[in-house]
């Protein structure tokens, strides 16, 4: 009688041979959904491997969904052949989940994947088009009471925003940064820093202040173009919590108002 370890064990094996018999194309009765699924739900980390890199080669667009759940998966060596198979279908949708890959991960496999993948969509793909390369500071320099996350906050928001403009990229193979003026992209440089950031007790009630300001300039050169601000407010509770919540939503509140004027100009720079 074969125990329930050794038969799932038995059953990722014959997985993982048929995942290699169709590493050139969808053949042996395994469909792109098949290998969809495993990417995501098999135990074994090898079928799961197996199946994004099969993926990048035969899933299409289909199999965008299912890669970018990969991104997440606890196993490096599926991560990064995840990214990988992002980088080699090209669908644009997977810039942004490869960019988050990108902040959070510590290995270094997976690092140099993403930023390759991101490298091909920035070439080709959804970004073939894109006339328009961002490249964003720090943003520190700010009040005291702002530390890194805050400023990080401020930072991801606007990358994240104006990222998503059809003519904008937000990464570039080396060789293009290397040689920016022959790609005949416009450049700019985006910093700024954290003004303001406070919470005002009065009346039984707190609340929370904070002011942005960013500075638009070209790049590679840094020649400052224009500086622009916003700033917002609002209610909060006691507990540290509420606070730090409050203080997050603030800061988007501003970044939010701040992309949107960002936006109008790059568009009317043809992005």
């Amino acid at each position: 009688m074969i125990g329930r370890r050794s038969l799932q064990s038995l059953v990722s094996a014959a997985a993982l041979a048929l995942l290699l018999m169709v590493a050139g194309s969808a053949r042996a009765g395994v469909s792109v959904d098949d290998l969809c699924r495993a990417v995501v739900d098999d135990p074994s980390y090898k079928v799961r491997v197996s199946a994004a890199l099969t993926l990048g080669k035969v899933g299409g667009a289909t199999a965008v969904p299912s890669l970018i759940k990969a991104l997440s998966d606890q196993n490096n060596s599926v991560r990064g052949i995840a990214a990988q198979s992002l980088g080699k279908i090209g669908e644009g949708s997977a810039s942004e989940p490869l960019r988050d890959l990108l902040r959070r991960e510590s290995d270094t496999f997976v690092k140099s994947q993403a930023t390759a993948a991101l490298a091909l969509l920035s070439g080709g793909g959804a970004n073939k088009h894109a006339k328009i390369y961002l490249v964003f500071g720090p943003f520190t320099g700010g009040v005291k009471s702002a530390g890194p996350d805050a400023s990080k906050i401020i930072a991801d928001a606007l990358a994240q925003s104006l990222g998503k403009l059809q003519s904008v990229t937000l990464s570039l193979s080396a060789t293009d940064q290397h040689n920016f003026a022959k790609t005949g992209m416009l450049g700019f440089f985006i910093d700024g820093n954290i003004t303001r950031l406070e919470d005002i007790v009065g009346g039984g009630a707190t609340e929370t202040n904070c002011d942005v300001k960013v500075m638009v300039a070209r790049w590679p050169t840094k020649s400052i173009i224009s500086w622009t601000n916003a700033g917002a407010s609002l209610q909060s509770g006691s507990r540290p919590r509420d606070k730090e919540s409050a203080r997050r939503e603030c800061l988007e509140a501003s970044a939010g108002q701040l992309a949107d004027d960002l936006g109008h100009f790059f568009k009317s720079q043809g992005g």
